[in-house]
């Protein structure tokens, strides 16, 4: 059993579940837990109690909006009525929730990225791997009409502190972009994935 000092350490949390799995079988977990200072997470009330097992955040799966189906849907009957070959349309940037890793709490942050159409103020969050497509200009994707950016996310610390920190962070973007309202598409959820 590995000694923790109290500060390196939460304890006594409490998950009513869907929110963690056993890293080891994937089986979803309600009940006591605690967290060290790297950010991995554990079964039992404190690391002084026997049998505390790694746990891991559940992955997020997101489903499409009924309003995506029947736009899709309707792409389909407007493409074969006009004759348009679909495998000729360039990929558009599709949403993508970050997932921080327990490096990235052992860290304090982790970079999230995003895509902005150009003559709108629609944004999306996007994986890295279709960032990084869009900025090396690769011809599958509509790139031309999508500035992108990332942003460094502060996931640890004072509460106070991260969520002012995560507001300039925000704001100097914009700046930077000359953009607005990207705290309105984040909710001004200055602490999300805080830990």
């Amino acid at each position: 059993m590995t000694y923790y000092p109290k500060s390196q350490v939460k304890t006594n949390l409490y998950t009513k579940g869907g929110e963690f799995q056993l890293k080891s079988t994937k089986q979803k977990y309600s009940g006591y837990y605690w967290k060290n200072s790297k950010g991995e997470i554990f079964t039992k009330k404190n690391p002084n109690v026997e049998g505390s097992e790694l746990l891991e955040l559940i992955p997020e799966i997101p489903t499409p909006s009924i309003n995506t189906i029947v736009y899709v849907e309707g792409n389909n009957v407007y493409n074969s009525l006009k004759k348009i070959n679909i495998a000729d349309s360039l990929l558009l940037p599709s949403y993508q929730k970050p997932l921080p890793t327990s490096e990235d709490y052992a860290l304090g942050n982790f970079n999230r990225f995003f895509a902005k159409k150009i003559n709108e103020n629609l944004y999306i969050e996007i994986s890295k791997n279709v960032y990084n497509k869009l900025n090396k200009k690769n011809k599958a994707y509509d790139y031309k009409s999508y500035l992108t950016f990332q942003l460094p996310w502060t996931l640890t610390g004072d509460p106070t502190q991260v969520a002012e920190t995560n507001k300039n962070i925000i704001t100097l973007t914009e700046q930077n972009h000359n953009i607005t309202r990207l705290g309105t598409y984040l909710k001004l959820n200055y602490l999300e994935f805080y830990k």
